[in-house]
């Protein structure tokens, strides 16, 4: 891939993936259909409800792989495992191309590849800055249960020493771009003095 000109950087799980992405803000995620956890069906499910970010994911369908659950999760493309190079190669360019035709998606505020799903109605709904955004994926990730303040500050600023009322900020912040997003994926509940959970959208 590199020969080809393309950048790329190799991570060992999905959590190490997340967390590239955060940082690196890539414009395509190639994913092993056998990913440690999260697994591949949770990651590729998450990412695209969080974001319109291409991806492949690569599989065995001699081992039964649903292609189409895959496909289904939010995949663009499923390719058997080992792919030819080329063919890969051909693929990855055919989704940068298409990605770069889009206009319904909204890029984050680092001006990075990574877009945005969140949608535009009236003012206020703005784009997904970067930090919000690794806040709504922590929180997805972690769907239905309650994450503590301490977790979220470790996994979106790291080391950073960042205050409770800052977090709530943010998560205020980011409270009211989904409600007022088209297609908001879900919304934030807040357990007072403890942390604040993800509910997906009935």
């Amino acid at each position: 891939m590199t020969a080809a000109g393309f950048q790329v950087t190799e991570v060992a799980d999905g959590y190490q993936g997340l967390s590239s992405i955060y940082e690196s803000r890539p414009d395509l995620v190639i994913m092993a259909q056998d990913l440690p956890v999260p697994n591949a069906e949770e990651l590729c499910s998450q990412l695209r409800q969080a974001s319109h970010l291409p991806i492949i994911v690569l599989g065995s369908r001699e081992k039964g792989v649903d292609e189409t659950e895959m496909l289904e999760l939010g995949a663009d493309a499923y390719m058997s495992k080992p792919p030819a190079l080329i063919e890969l190669i051909a693929r990855v360019r055919s989704l940068l191309r298409r990605k770069g035709r889009g206009t319904n998606t909204l890029r984050g505020d680092s001006g990075g590849g990574l877009e945005q799903r969140t949608s535009r109605r009236g003012n206020g709904a703005g784009d997904l800055t970067s930090t919000e955004f690794r806040l709504l994926s922590c929180l997805m990730l972690n769907e239905g249960r309650l994450v503590p303040y301490s977790q979220l500050v470790s996994e979106v600023w790291g080391d950073k020493p960042v205050s409770r009322d800052c977090l709530k900020f943010y998560v205020r912040r980011l409270g009211h771009k989904l409600r007022l997003a088209l297609a908001s994926p879900g919304y934030i509940l807040n357990q007072r003095g403890i942390g604040y959970r993800f509910r997906r959208t009935i």
